[in-house]
Parts: structure tokens; C-alpha cells; sequence
């Protein structure tokens, strides 16, 4: 028997043993990481003050982002456990080109903002990540970029009483976009 061999049969069988999912540190550090900075956030903005006779205060809006990231986090550690457990949490998926979408399109809302208005800038976001980029219906796209669009818009301006960017072009602002 060769020295190879003998090796061999007194090695220990990793076979059976499960093989650690990559990068499930550095998610958990995330995850971790997200629920403190929500609550951190939550906390520091209530000394800010949530609402003022005028409508909301310096503090409302932070604190509704902290909730939300907060609730976002803590669904994503129910997803992982579950995953990890077997029950078959969605396929986490790495797409570059997907990521350079998103941020390539929110520095031109950013950009356009100012010119175009709020409303129309946000149309064409919505409309270009939910009909051409997550190939979603006509129909669909249309009721949620009015939504997102014009329905938030008159609802922070109505509402909230919180002026969005009207259109810097004659023409646009004078139809109230």
C-alpha cells in the first residue's frame, strides 16, 4: 500500500458535510449592520421632531426611511434563514448590469430633475425600469408610473404640503408639472 493510499482511507470525510454558502459572513454583517444604523437613525431623528404646525418636521422623514429600512432588513434575515434552512427563499442573484442600470438611472433623474419637474422625471424612471427593464405590461407600467409619478407628487404637495421640483421649462410649469 502506497503512502498516498494509506493517507487516503485515514482522512476525514468532508463529503457529508454541508459547504458554507459564500459570503454568509459578510451578509450577516450586513444585515446586522442595517438594523442598527435603522435604529440608530430612528432614534436620532426623533430628537429632530416628527411633525410642526407647518406639516412635517426635520425629523419625519428620516424616521420613516429608518422604519423601512429597519422592516427591509430584518425580511431580508427571515429570507437567509429560510434559505438556509431549506424552505427556498428566492435565488439571490449578483447582476451587474443590473445594478449599473439602477444607479446610471437615478444620476440621470438626478440630473434632469431640475429641468423636467418632478413628475415627469419620475415618470420616465418608473417607465423605464417597469416596462423595458422588468418587462412589465402597458397597462401596469402606466397606472404605477402615474402613481409614483403624479399621485406622490399631489400627495406631498396636498397633502404632506411639501413642494417637490415643478418643471424649470415655461411651458411644462405652466400645465403644473
Amino acid at each position: 500500500m502506497s503512502h498516498q493510499q494509506e493517507l487516503a482511507e485515514h482522512a476525514p470525510d468532508d463529503h457529508d458535510a454541508p459547504s458554507p454558502v459564500p459570503g454568509t459572513r459578510l451578509r450577516t454583517g450586513t444585515q446586522a449592520a442595517l438594523v442598527a444604523l435603522s435604529l440608530y437613525i430612528a432614534v436620532e431623528s426623533l430628537g429632530l421632531g416628527l411633525w410642526t404646525s407647518f406639516g412635517p418636521g426635520a425629523g419625519f422623514f428620516p424616521f420613516v426611511l429608518a422604519i423601512a429600512l429597519g422592516l427591509l432588513a430584518v425580511a431580508w434575515i427571515v429570507q437567509s434563514v429560510r434559505a438556509r434552512g431549506g424552505e427556498g427563499g428566492p435565488a439571490e442573484r449578483t447582476d451587474a448590469g443590473h445594478v449599473v442600470a439602477v444607479l446610471g438611472s437615478l444620476v440621470v433623474l438626478a440630473a434632469v430633475m431640475d429641468l423636467l419637474g418632478y413628475q415627469i422625471s419620475v415618470f420616465v424612471f418608473l417607465m423605464y425600469h417597469l416596462k423595458w427593464r422588468a418587462g412589465r405590461s402597458w397597462t401596469l407600467s402606466l397606472v404605477l408610473s402615474l402613481a409614483g409619478s403624479a399621485g406622490v407628487y399631489h400627495g406631498f404637495v396636498q397633502g404632506l404640503m411639501v413642494q417637490l421640483p415643478p418643471s424649470g421649462i415655461p411651458f411644462l410649469a405652466g400645465w403644473g408639472l
